[in-house]
């Protein structure tokens, strides 16, 4: 996440036939073969919408791998203590919260027993006995907006949406210094590291996967500066490694940045959301920026 906003959802269609533990890694590419192989024990992977028992099943171009939470194999019956989502949209074909920082989008092949998406399922299937789809995902330090479809075909239109670049987003970052202009725009592309890392690609290098920021100076204080920013493209840690280059990193970036903020979070959060309803007009859905950020932006020391 996107830093901020990967369409990376725990589904995948087969780009060529394969075996189905390899089309798992590429959508989990951090996770360890043995963890995506109790994942298909535990009946977590669907494979065309059936439930995968074998790792080197072999899977055919054109088909879809999803992998499921705990929460939607156990039910969420089994699911206590789990606290109710910030809904700030909602109707019968889908619905978007606004996620906490420190909470997981999804859960990752270990099965963590809280994340967004099993609040938002657990409060929609007690509510209105529905499914959700994740859309797209916010990095786990990103707090804000995240949209959830209630059925497939939901699912599968908003994320065209995301993949034709029709679906704005706006972030707002409390970041250390003052950028070197007003605004800007930042197109260093991203790459993943063979450790699963992210980093920008150097000039004259090859590879990497197109990246755009758009960035303007919203409002500056003593030593921070509050930036919003536009993103063209998802890529993991995008924003974060771009505000790195520009010499002015996120607040709190323990990663990329200059270590821990004084607010004890990354200063990152999803403002708003704009996009075409599949059954209606344009929405957007707007996030306030949490007091925390302005509490880090008025800070007057290090």
């Amino acid at each position: 996440m996107p830093h901020g906003g990967a369409v990376a959802n725990p589904r995948i269609v087969a780009e060529e036939d394969s075996f189905l533990i390899d089309i798992l890694a590429s959508l989990h590419p951090e996770a360890k073969r043995n963890s995506l192989r109790r994942m298909i024990d535990h009946g977590r992977v669907t494979v065309d919408g059936n439930k995968a028992s074998r790792a080197k099943q072999e899977v055919s171009a054109g088909s879809a791998v999803e992998t499921l939470s705990r929460t939607e194999v156990e039910g969420p019956s089994k699911k206590k203590g789990v606290p109710d989502p910030d809904v700030l949209y909602d109707d019968k074909h889908l619905m978007v919260v606004n996620k906490p920082a420190g909470l997981l989008s999804v859960a990752t092949p270990r099965g963590e027993p809280d994340t967004m998406f099993d609040r938002a399922l657990s409060w929609v299937s007690k509510t209105q006995s529905k499914r959700v789809h994740l859309v797209h995902r916010l990095d786990r330090e990103t707090s804000g907006c995240l949209i959830l479809a209630k059925s497939p075909e939901v699912r599968d239109i908003l994320q065209g949406q995301f993949k034709d670049r029709s679906v704005e987003r706006i972030y707002h970052a409390v970041v250390f210094g003052t950028p070197p202009a007003p605004s800007g725009i930042s197109t260093s592309r991203v790459k993943e590291t063979r450790d699963k890392r992210v980093r920008l690609v150097q000039k004259g290098e090859r590879g990497g996967k197109e990246a755009i920021t758009n960035w303007e100076v919203d409002e500056r204080g003593p030593i921070h500066t509050l930036i919003r920013i536009k993103i063209d493209t998802g890529r993991r840690a995008q924003i974060r490694l771009h505000m790195s280059e520009l010499g002015c990193p996120v607040s709190g970036d323990t990663r990329y940045g200059r270590g821990k903020a004084s607010v004890n979070r990354l200063c990152l959060h999803a403002t708003s959301l704009g996009f075409d309803h599949p059954y209606g007009d344009r929405v957007e859905v707007v996030s306030e920026i949490p007091s925390k950020l302005m509490s880090e932006l008025r800070r007057k020391s290090l």
